[in-house]
C-alpha cells in the first residue's frame, strides 16, 4: 500500500459511504433537480471503490447502490408493471458493479487517476446500459443539468453523454484527491499525487470549456418562428390490470372540447398526444366489410371523419396517436399486425398519413421471442405479463422507415415546413431522433419535431418532468424545436436551445399534477446543423472502447493471476 493513501478497513463505513451517494445521486433528477450535486453525488462511492480494502465488499456494495437507487427512483415503473419494476431496477444495478471493477483494477494496480480513469468508464457503462436489453437511457449523470443552459449546449458536439463524461470527471477529481490525501508536500509524493496538478488542469479545463462553448452558442441562437402549434393534455390515469372509469367516448369528447378551444388562436397545426382515446385509425381497419360488426369498427370511422372536417373546418393539420391494426387471414401466424402510429390530417385530404414507431418498449410493447425457435419461450413470458395474463398477444409490430412529413403553415404565408413525430420514448433515444433529423445526403431534412407519448401509466409520478428534462437533450443535440402533447403531461414546447417553455399548467400546481389543457404557441426553428446530428455518438462510442479495454485488462489480469497462483500450487 503506499504510503499516505487512504485505506477503509472495516465494513461499516464502505456502506455508509455507499448510502451517501445514493442519497446525493437521488437529488440530481428532475423534479428535484439539485445539479450542484452532480459534481459531488459520486464521490462517496468512488472512495470505496479506490480506498476500500476488501475487494468482495466493494463489489457487492457497488451492485446494492446501483440495484437501490432504481429501485428508489425507478418506483413509478411500479404503477405499470412490478415484476418489471423490480427487475429492471436489479438488472441496471449491474453496470454499477461493472464500473467499480474497472475503475478500481485500473487506479489501483495500474496507477490511472481518477480523474481521467472515472468519466471515460461512467460513460462507457452509460451507454452500454442506453444500448443493451431494454435499451434505457434514463437518469444519465448529464441528465441534471437539464435547466442549466450553458452546461447543456456541448450536446450539440458529444450529445448527454458528453456532459456526464464532465461532471464524472469533477468526481472522480475530488475523489482522488481525498483518497490520495489532501497534502502535497515532499513526504507525501506518491505517483497519485504527483497527478494532482494535471488532473486539476483537465477538469477545470473541462469544466470551464463547457462553460465558455455554451454561452458561445447561445450568444450565436437566432431562431425563427416556426408553425403555430396547439398542445391538447388531457388527463387520463391508465392501468394494466383494471378498466379506465372514463369511457373511450368521454375521452375523445374532452380532447374535442380541448381542440375547440385552442382554435380560436389560429394554430397552424394541432398535436394530441399518443392514443389519446382508444381506435385504430388506419384505412386497412376502417375499410374492413359489414361481415365484420364491430362497433370498434364504427367508432373508428367516426373518429376519422371527425378529424377529416375538423382538418378541413379549421385549415389545419391534425397530428394524432392511435392503434393500426391490419388483418392478415390468410397467414398461419400471425393473423393480425398492430402498430403504434402517428397520423397526419391535412387540410383537404381526405387520407391521413402515417409513420408506425420503430423503437419499442421491451415488454411495455412488445414481448421477444415471438417468431422463431423460441415461440414456446414467448408464450411463457407473454403470459406472465399484465397485458397477456389472460392468453392476449399484445407485442406492436416495429416500423421500418424513419417518416418525415411535410405542411403548409397558414401563419407563416403557407410556408412550407417538413417535420418528424417521434412517439412516446423515441424521445429519450438520441440515435433514433438523428435518423429522424438528418436524411441518407447527411443533411438536415426537418424544421422541427413533435413527440406525442401517454405517460397516463405512470399516474403523476417523477416520470413525466424526467420525461420532459431528456427530451430537452434532444432538442439541443439537433438544433431543434420540439412540441410535446402528453396525456397527464408534461405538454409543452422546447427551443433548440433546450429551453423548456409555455407548458400545459394550472395555478398552484406543477405540471404534471393532473392538469388538462392546452397551449398556442410558435416552436421555434434553428437553420444550425449539428455535429452530433451528423456523428451521432462518436465520443460515448471512444470512451465506450477505451472502458471496454479496461475492462479487457482486468480480466487479463483475473486469469494472469489465477494462472501463476495455479502454477504455484503445483510446484
Amino acid at each position: 500500500m503506499l504510503s499516505g493513501r487512504l485505506t477503509i478497513k472495516r465494513r461499516w463505513p464502505v456502506f455508509a459511504l455507499v448510502a451517501a451517494t445514493l442519497a446525493l445521486q437521488s437529488l440530481i433528477h428532475a423534479p428535484y433537480a439539485v445539479w450542484p450535486l452532480a459534481y459531488v453525488c459520486l464521490v462517496p462511492w468512488l472512495i470505496v471503490v479506490a480506498a476500500a480494502r476488501r475487494p468482495g465488499t466493494v463489489y457487492l456494495a457497488s451492485y446494492l447502490l446501483g440495484a437501490a437507487f432504481f429501485l428508489v427512483n425507478l418506483r413509478w415503473l411500479w404503477y405499470a408493471t412490478g415484476a418489471g419494476y423490480i427487475a429492471a431496477s436489479l438488472y441496471c444495478g449491474i453496470y454499477y458493479l461493472i464500473a467499480a471493477w474497472a475503475i478500481r483494477h485500473m487506479h489501483r494496480r495500474r496507477g490511472v487517476p481518477l480523474a481521467f480513469l472515472v468519466p471515460v468508464v461512467w460513460v462507457m457503462a452509460e451507454f452500454i446500459r442506453s444500448h443493451t436489453a431494454a435499451g434505457f437511457p434514463w437518469f444519465l449523470l448529464g441528465h441534471s443539468h437539464y435547466r442549466i443552459l450553458s452546461m447543456i449546449q456541448i450536446s450539440d458536439l458529444v450529445g448527454a453523454y458528453g456532459l456526464s463524461f464532465v461532471l464524472a470527471a469533477a468526481n472522480g477529481w475530488l475523489a482522488g484527491w481525498l483518497v490520495a490525501g489532501p497534502r502535497l508536500g515532499r513526504d507525501r509524493a506518491t505517483p497519485r499525487s504527483r497527478s494532482f496538478v494535471p488532473a486539476s488542469v483537465f477538469v477545470l479545463a473541462l469544466i470551464v470549456g463547457t462553460f465558455v462553448y455554451g454561452r458561445f452558442r447561445l450568444a450565436q441562437s437566432e431562431f425563427t418562428p416556426g408553425p403555430k402549434v396547439a398542445v391538447l393534455q388531457g388527463d387520463f390515469i391508465l392501468e394494466a390490470t383494471k378498466e379506465s372509469e372514463t369511457t373511450e367516448e368521454e375521452k375523445r369528447d374532452v380532447y374535442r372540447r380541448l381542440l375547440a378551444e385552442a382554435a380560436v388562436e389560429g394554430p397552424d397545426l394541432f398535436l394530441l398526444p399518443e392514443t389519446p382515446w382508444m381506435m385504430n385509425l388506419n384505412r386497412e381497419y376502417r375499410e374492413l366489410g359489414q361481415e365484420v360488426p364491430d362497433p370498434s369498427i364504427r367508432f373508428a370511422r367516426e373518429c376519422h371523419d371527425y378529424f377529416v372536417e375538423t382538418a378541413a373546418r379549421e385549415d389545419a393539420y391534425i397530428v394524432v396517436g392511435s392503434a393500426s391494426l391490419e388483418l392478415h387471414p390468410k397467414r398461419v401466424y400471425p393473423r393480425y399486425e398492430r402498430f403504434n402510429s402517428a397520423f397526419v390530417y391535412a387540410p383537404g385530404e381526405g387520407e391521413p398519413r402515417r409513420y408506425d414507431k420503430i423503437h419499442l418498449v421491451l415488454f411495455g410493447e412488445y414481448v421477444p421471442f415471438r417468431y422463431g425457435r423460441l415461440h414456446s419461450l414467448y408464450r411463457k413470458l407473454n403470459a406472465m405479463t399484465p397485458w397477456g395474463a389472460g392468453g392476449f398477444e399484445y407485442s406492436l409490430t416495429a416500423g421500418t422507415e424513419h417518416t418525415v412529413f411535410d405542411m403548409r403553415a397558414k401563419s407563416l404565408d403557407d410556408r412550407a415546413f417538413h417535420f418528424a413525430v417521434p412517439i412516446c420514448y423515441e424521445d429519450v433515444i438520441p440515435d433514433v431522433n438523428v435518423q429522424f433529423v438528418t436524411g441518407p445526403d447527411g443533411n438536415k431534412r426537418v424544421d422541427f419535431l413533435l413527440n406525442i407519448s401517454n405517460d397516463g401509466w405512470f399516474w403523476h409520478s417523477h416520470e413525466l418532468p424526467q420525461h420532459l428534462a431528456i427530451c430537452a437533450f434532444r432538442a439541443v443535440e439537433n438544433r431543434v424545436g420540439i412540441a410535446r402533447a402528453v396525456n397527464t403531461g408534461c405538454s409543452g414546447f422546447i427551443d433548440p436551445d433546450g429551453r423548456i417553455r409555455d407548458l400545459v399548467s394550472a395555478p398552484g400546481r406543477q405540471p404534471w399534477e393532473g392538469i388538462t389543457g392546452w397551449r398556442v404557441s410558435h416552436v421555434n426553428l434553428d437553420a444550425r446543423h449539428s455535429v452530433y446530428s451528423q456523428w451521432g455518438d462518436w465520443f460515448a462510442i471512444l470512451c465506450t472502447l477505451l472502458g471496454v479495454a479496461c475492462l479487457a485488462e482486468a480480466l487479463a489480469a483475473r486469469v494472469r493471476a489465477n494462472w501463476f497462483r495455479h502454477r504455484h500450487a503445483e510446484a
